[in-house]
């Protein structure tokens, strides 16, 4: 019997070589998409951007607005691999250039967080949650090093 984690290594596995995918073309301009991509599942296409808006965690528990770049721009940044078409976004979308403006930010990261929670990359997979927890764990790692650090310091200060 295979473990949670197993299926999901497999999943990614195969979804890294898959070619099944929707392709630059088909892109409907502010439609979410179910995705593979490094950091979501779930993405809103932005055709100036030829990407998907997502909502990432990286070094906080808390989101921000990132672009993955469709599959077919290439290698480096092609990242995403759209798989199927979920719902039009509700909410404006922020221009490029506003992407730091907090209320509209977190109002979409939510709305993505949401639809992916209702759409997960594999049935009962908290991928929402597994991303948020992993930032968080960075971020306690991060403050321990830096604990660390201090004390070190103090001591060889204290020394001299």
């Amino acid at each position: 019997m295979f473990s949670e984690d197993d299926l999901r290594l497999n999943w990614f596995l195969h979804m890294r070589t898959k070619a099944d995918y929707l392709s630059i073309e088909l892109m409907q301009a502010g439609m979410a998409y179910a995705i593979w991509a490094r950091n979501a599942y779930v993405g809103i296409w932005l055709p100036e951007a030829q990407g998907f808006l997502i909502s990432r965690y990286k070094m906080d528990p808390t989101p921000f607005l990132f672009v993955e770049y469709h599959w077919d721009t290439g290698e480096p940044c092609g990242t995403a691999k759209p798989l199927r078409a979920l719902e039009i976004c509700p909410l404006p979308l922020p221009p490029e250039a506003a992407y730091y403006d907090e209320g509209q930010n977190a109002a979409v990261c939510a709305w993505l967080d949401a639809l992916e929670k209702c759409h997960p990359p594999l049935p009962g997979w908290d991928s929402v949650g597994q991303r948020r927890q992993g930032a968080a764990r960075w971020a306690q790692r991060q403050e321990e090093k830096r604990m660390k650090r201090r004390r070190v310091t103090r001591r060889s200060s204290e020394r001299k």
